[in-house]
């Protein structure tokens, strides 16, 4: 399972934009890159949620047409360190 990327929230409304491209799996794998000027994640590891309820969230079309999910953060589900 392939972990999705993101450099850095949208701070307005504290959630993350997902390219519907990049889901292809039935569970996503998140990992928020985003770093404090200390260094430290602000987000550290790995968050999931299900394809099928990413989907239900708002859209947005990007001007190059790419089309994202807005996700709050909030909703998603912070895996177990392993």
């Amino acid at each position: 399972m392939a972990i999705i990327k993101i450099k850095a929230p949208i701070w307005s409304s504290r959630s993350i934009g997902v390219a519907e491209f990049r889901m292809t799996d039935p569970v996503l794998r998140i990992q928020i890159e985003y770093k404090e000027k200390d260094g430290n994640k602000l987000y550290p590891g790995t968050y999931s949620i299900s394809r099928e309820r990413a989907m239900t969230y708002p859209s947005q079309v990007l001007p190059q047409g790419v089309k994202l999910r807005i996700i709050p953060i909030e909703d998603l589900e912070r895996e177990a360190e392993r």
